[in-house]
């Protein structure tokens, strides 16, 4: 249950996000170029978790 709550709420990530400032700034990377790679990165990441979601659900 608190897979498929949580992991769409990652790919929804903003930039008013404390987390994508927090990886842009440990990064390096200025705002246009942490917001793209932030972007790409969390709906890999909500998408991933969706999918493993959805074949873990007949064994639950």
């Amino acid at each position: 249950m608190l897979r498929t709550t949580g992991l769409p709420v990652l790919a929804l990530s903003h930039i008013n996000d404390a987390g994508y400032w927090i990886f842009t700034k440990l990064s390096g990377l200025n705002v246009a170029d942490g917001l793209r790679t932030w972007t790409v990165m969390t709906t890999l990441l909500g998408t991933l978790g969706f999918c493993i979601t959805l074949l873990i659900w007949p064994f639950v």
